[in-house]
């Protein structure tokens, strides 16, 4: 008798669309049909003015980078992308890179060689296995022979041999340790200003994460000279209620939900108090809420979907005084889902 583990040796890797093409005939009939509305929901990128600014901010950046391509010597400069969890930073800043002209990439004998490459850090990496990462990201084939000395020395040669120019790293707060020593600071700070200087092929970097990612010590540490900043902040209400109603009425638009009758309510501002005024959970919520609305096959979402969607990534079951979209007073509560079901809610000043 074959194993699952044996069968998987034996087959070498999987290709992933059957495999969870096959892990999706598994699933209940009305699951399915829910599977194919969620997949064009997810699809759905509702810009705002944020993804303006950050284009024009990363276009002066390109702008000094490119001008100054040929002069020797130059300091080192970094693009940075802030805000808190749940801001949109990682869907903004993925979607601008692959859609930006500049960043094409570049068509070869032996198929597309790119000119930027994206890392996604998930917790604390040394630099070495950092530089390591987006080497062989660069399709470098030979970064598992380098010594511990070369990656980062070596980074900038290697990245011209293949064409790219410029480096994203995502989540970039965890490149250095919370305590970091003086030393970790200094090491990383001279690896990063290596690439970004070299005479022959400067490499422009672009960092993205929590505000912590501004304690990132860029050559001499002094980051307010050698960086340029964009920061997305919350969501403002109610200046910015008509973003979330674009929100509801675009993610809903593809599968045929609406939701223009929420317009005279309060429910946008109970959907952006309950989501901490963040753009990426308002989303996640409205997400939800449309999957509730699919899996019962309506064509108007109602308050009642968004309720359960938020009962189901938080512990307030049956308790409907701590559904934001339910309670009466509503703006008393904890922002946020709650995690206990004994959490008291804090009282609006």
């Amino acid at each position: 008798m074959t194993t699952q583990l044996e069968a998987t040796v034996n087959h070498g890797a999987i290709d992933e669309d059957d495999y969870f093409r096959g892990v999706s005939a598994g699933m209940p009939e009305g699951s399915r049909r829910v599977i194919d509305g969620l997949e064009k929901v997810k699809s759905v990128y509702v810009t705002c003015g944020r993804d303006e600014a950050l284009l024009t901010g990363f276009n002066r950046f390109l702008e000094r980078y490119v001008a100054t391509r040929r002069l020797p010597k130059q300091e080192a400069e970094c693009f940075f992308l802030v805000g808190p969890s749940g801001a949109g930073k990682t869907s903004a800043i993925g979607r601008m890179l692959r859609e930006h002209e500049a960043l094409r990439p570049i068509r070869k004998p032996y198929g597309l060689a790119p000119r930027y490459v994206s890392i996604k850090l998930k917790g604390y990496s040394h630099p070495r296995l950092v530089g390591t990462q987006i080497i062989r990201e660069a399709g470098y084939g030979l970064v598992a022979k380098m010594g511990r000395g070369e990656v980062w020395d070596g980074m900038a040669g290697i990245l011209q041999s293949q064409g790219v120019f410029l480096v994203h790293i995502d989540e970039a707060q965890h490149l250095l340790k919370r305590n970091a020593s003086e030393a970790d600071r200094e090491e990383l700070a001279n690896a990063i200003k290596g690439v970004a200087i070299d005479t022959k092929w400067p490499v422009a970097f672009v960092f993205s994460g929590l505000p912590e990612v501004l304690g990132l010590p860029v050559g001499d540490q002094q980051v307010e000279r050698r960086g340029n900043f964009i920061g997305f902040a919350d969501v403002a209400m109610p200046d910015e209620r008509d973003l979330v109603l674009n929100i509801l009425s675009e993610m809903g638009e593809p599968v045929g939900i609406v939701s223009d009758h929420f317009k005279d309510t309060d429910l946008p501002e109970r959907l952006a108090f309950a989501a901490r005024y963040r753009y990426a959970r308002i989303c996640q919520l409205v997400e939800g809420a449309l999957q509730e609305a699919l899996h019962w096959q309506k064509t108007r979402l109602t308050i009642g979907h968004f309720a359960v969607a938020f009962e189901r990534r938080s512990l307030v079951y049956g308790q409907d005084d701590k559904n934001p979209f339910l309670a009466e007073h509503w703006r008393h509560l904890r922002q946020g889902s709650f995690l206990t079901v004994d959490d008291a809610p804090a009282h609006a000043s």
